[in-house]
Parts: C-alpha cells; sequence; structure tokens
C-alpha cells in the first residue's frame, strides 16, 4: 500500500503521527483569550506577528480538523481591532501594528472558508494600516512608520495580495497597484541582495508573474533575476550558501527579526523539484533540525532549551509541502531520505547545456525555461566568474562528468566544429554515459548530423517536430518527475 502525504511526513520525522504532532504544536501555541505564544513554548506572552505564522503554518494543514482550523482563524481575526490595528505584545500593547504582522494576520484570516472575515470593515481598515507602510515611490516596505525597509518585509504582502486577487474577496480592487509598486521594488533591489533575501524576492515574483502584472522588459529582467539566483544557491563545491538572516534596530521599540533557512524550502519547492541540489540541502536541514524531544523545532538559535511556536508551526508546513511534493513524484520517505544524504556528499547541478556557439539564442531559449522551472543550470555565461581564470579543460571535465544529473546537447554542424562543445564537453558527456547505466544525455537536434559515439538507439527529440520550448518541458518532466516540473 503506497504512502499518504501524512504517512510520509510522519515517517520524514520519524514520528507516530504527523496529524497528532500538528494538533500538540497548535495547543501548545493557543495560549487562551485569543493570545498567540510569542514564542518559546511556555513564556505566556502574546505577539501578532507569531499569530501569524501560526495561522499560516500549522492551522492551515489540512490534516488538522476543520472545525480547529476555523476556530483558530477566527481567533486570528480577533486580533484585529475596530480601527485596523493588531493586538500588542504582552510586554508593548501599543506596539503589534507592523507591516510584518499585519500582513501575515490578514492572509491567514483570508484563508478562511469564512468570506465574511475578508469583507468587514475591520479587515478592510487593516488592510488599509498595511497599505500605509509602503513606500509608492520605490514600492519598498518598511516594518513601521520610519523604521528600515528590507525585502523580507515585502514578502507577506505579495503572498496576501497574490491570494486576494485570485479570490472574488472583495478588497481585492485596492491592492493591484501595491502589488505593481512591490514588483518594480524587487526587480530593482533583488539582485545586488544576499542569496537568502533573493529566494524571498524571486518567490514572490513568481506569484506576480503568475498573476500577468509583470511588463515584458520586467519579465525578462525577472528571468534573469532568477537564473542569478540558481547560479549562487550553492557554491562551486555544491554546498548551500543560504543562511539565516537576522534583522535588528536600535530604535524605540527595538526589535529583530529573522529568516530561518530551513524554512526557504516552501520559497524553493517549485525550482527544479525535490532532488534538486538546493531543495535537497533545505529539506534536509529542515528534518535535522527537527527536535524529537521537544516535540518541535528550536529554531535558528538551535540552543538547548523549548521549542518555538513559530518555528514549530511553520516548520510543520514545510514538512507537509516537502511531504506532498514526494507523493507527487511517487517518492517514498525512505527513498527521499537516502538522497538527502547521499547528497550530503555530492553537490551537483540539475542540468548542463552543450552547444556551438551560433546555436546560443536556442540554447539559451532552453535554459530561460529551465532556470524558470527552477533547475540549476550551468550555463557558461552564467558562470563566468567561476570560469575565469580556470583550467577550462579540466573544470568543464569536472562539471559535465561528476557534476551534472543530466546533460542536454544542442546537436548540429556548429556543434561538431565547436572547439568546446564538440570537443571537450562531448569527451566528458561520452565518458559520462560510459560510466553509468541510467540516462544523462538529452540530445535536441537542429538538424540532421551523425554525432561520434553517439548510439543511435538513445531516444532523442528534434526541432523538426519540437520547439525548443517544448524541448524544455519535456526535460523538465524528466528532471521533476511531474508534469510542468511545478508543485504549488
Amino acid at each position: 500500500m503506497s504512502e499518504t502525504v501524512f504517512d510520509t511526513a510522519s515517517r520524514l520525522l520519524s514520528v507516530e503521527s504527523f496529524r497528532e504532532l500538528c494538533l500538540s504544536v497548535l495547543e501548545r501555541c493557543l495560549l487562551g483569550e485569543g493570545r498567540f505564544e510569542a514564542g518559546r513554548f511556555g513564556r505566556d506572552q502574546h505577539s501578532s506577528a507569531s499569530a501569524g505564522a501560526v495561522l499560516n503554518g500549522v492551522a492551515s494543514i489540512p490534516c488538522v480538523p476543520y472545525e480547529v482550523r476555523r476556530r483558530t482563524q477566527k481567533l486570528g481575526y480577533s486580533l484585529i481591532g475596530p480601527d485596523g490595528r493588531l493586538k500588542g505584545h504582552d510586554e508593548q500593547p501599543d506596539d503589534g501594528t507592523t507591516s510584518w504582522s499585519l500582513a501575515q494576520v490578514l492572509l491567514g484570516v483570508s484563508k478562511a472558508a469564512d468570506s465574511r472575515f475578508v469583507r468587514s470593515s475591520r479587515y478592510r481598515r487593516a488592510l488599509s494600516r498595511l497599505l500605509e507602510f509602503q513606500d509608492r515611490g520605490t514600492g519598498a516596505w518598511l516594518l513601521r512608520e520610519g523604521d528600515v525597509e528590507d525585502i523580507s518585509f515585502a514578502f507577506y504582502p505579495v503572498l496576501l495580495f497574490d491570494r486576494l486577487l485570485r479570490s472574488d474577496a472583495a478588497p481585492a480592487e485596492v491592492v493591484a497597484e501595491p502589488l505593481r509598486s512591490t514588483a518594480r521594488h524587487l526587480l530593482d533591489v533583488a539582485p545586488s541582495t544576499a542569496p537568502t533575501n533573493m529566494v524571498l524576492a524571486v518567490s514572490a515574483l513568481d506569484r506576480i508573474s503568475e498573476l500577468g502584472e509583470l511588463t515584458g522588459p520586467q519579465h525578462t529582467q525577472y528571468l534573469a533575476c532568477k537564473a542569478r539566483l540558481q547560479s549562487c544557491l550553492v557554491d562551486d563545491a555544491g554546498d548551500l550558501r543560504l543562511e539565516d538572516l537576522y534583522l535588528q534596530n536600535e530604535l524605540q521599540p527595538r526589535w529583530h527579526s529573522v529568516t530561518w533557512s530551513p524554512l526557504l524550502y516552501a520559497c524553493s519547492r517549485a525550482w527544479g523539484g525535490v532532488r534538486s541540489g538546493h531543495n535537497l540541502q533545505i529539506a534536509d536541514r529542515l528534518i535535522e533540525t527537527y527536535d524529537s524531544a521537544e516535540n518541535g523545532w528550536l529554531g535558528p538559535s538551535r540552543t538547548a532549551g523549548t521549542a518555538c511556536s513559530w518555528a514549530s508551526s511553520l516548520g510543520l508546513l514545510n514538512v507537509y509541502l516537502l511531504a506532498r511534493d514526494l507523493s507527487a513524484a511517487d517518492i517514498s520517505a525512505r527513498e527521499f531520505l537516502r538522497s538527502a544524504e547521499s547528497a550530503r556528499t555530492r553537490r551537483r547541478f540539475d542540468i548542463v547545456i552543450s552547444f556551438g556557439g551560433p546555436d546560443r539564442m536556442v540554447a539559451q531559449e532552453i535554459r530561460d525555461h529551465l532556470v524558470a522551472a527552477g533547475l540549476r543550470v550551468f550555463f557558461d555565461t552564467d558562470f563566468r566568474h567561476a570560469l575565469l581564470g580556470e583550467d577550462l579543460a579540466v573544470t568543464l571535465q569536472d562539471i559535465y562528468f561528476r557534476r551534472s544529473r543530466y546533460a542536454v546537447a544542442v546537436l548540429s554542424k556548429s556543434f561538431l566544429k565547436s572547439k568546446w562543445a564538440g570537443n571537450w564537453e562531448w569527451k566528458a558527456v561520452l565518458a559520462r554515459m560510459n560510466n553509468q547505466q541510467q540516462g544523462y544525455l538529452l540530445p535536441y537536434f537542429l538538424e540532421d548530423v551523425e554525432v561520434p559515439g553517439l548510439n543511435p538507439t538513445i531516444g532523442f527529440l528534434s526541432s523538426d517536430h519540437v520547439s525548443p520550448r517544448e524541448f524544455a518541458e519535456v526535460v523538465i518532466q524528466k528532471v521533476t518527475g511531474i508534469r510542468g516540473g511545478r508543485v504549488r
């Protein structure tokens, strides 16, 4: 009998029942009197930002009974005052209304089956307050008026606006222009930010692009930004470059926040499938940081002590999403854990593309679609910084022979005449093909040519019948195991 999604989640964490773990965490998050635990379980301190994490984390997982989820969403709505302000922290009652907390609570409430919450005047006032935290000139989001701005503060507003625009909710019409302003801001700042913040930015831009809210030039810019992210998610040794990102200020009231890297699986999961190099490592961090003694996650500090409400709530959501993706790809928990273990010792690209110079435009079109699906692609111009000054014969041999899952070869007369593609790269491809039994080469013929060493029985596609985009879609399905390569 095949595993259900929740069976898979239970096995990933080595727990008897994922459902019971979710209920246990949720019970510890709810303090009574409409309050949500701020941080460490047992502190008995309310935080509306933590409430947002609970609403969008554990309280949104389908294995939690409907009535329990509905009751929690109602509690989330009760945090919104008649003037649109949120209930403050127990220690700072007047300071709960920030862009970070408002966006998360409003998003969590919008998931309720009862649309009366979203259509209420109270919800509209809270949404209006949220919009006041955006700099309409730049599109940037501030935590509060006069405070710092950061990409992380833009992430939940985009998720909220995406949900409102996809629904029949009454406030949808007021968020379209703020969403477009946010897109302009993300495209301006994402290329120069740290990889962790780039993940948040590109994930947000994924949603904006799917809504059709990017212009043609913006969409090109977005794809270039996504390609750059794919090239820097892991370093040259194959190790994940995503780190926890802390923000803090010395203004009054003081505050700090953290983007915890294991929770980025919710953002990266659509990029390359669960077996891609970066997703394996993010998911591995997620599973490894689960504390079975505490029945939850301690969070970024990893110091011994009680589990954390927001980290445990969002950790459970990410495990559920991982389990769902594994089930969609027909991969068992045991298989995935074995793959994660193997990935610790070998980091690699999902796809390498080999082509002759005159065929660059075709290869680039294929690259663009592979990158848009979240695959990590080796494409020469994306890695100029890594190739500069290196012995290319040695470096390319290593990439093609050891550090790639599949190789796409764009085959033509130009390919055969190329000093690199038809010589060094092709030799590495042939050596790899002789070294493994499973398919490695994914050939795409632009014209009828005889390629030395290529077994005529190997399956291929040609441009006579399949466009570069269609070929890329077939490759995405091959690599991810899922049609279209995307799981939402």
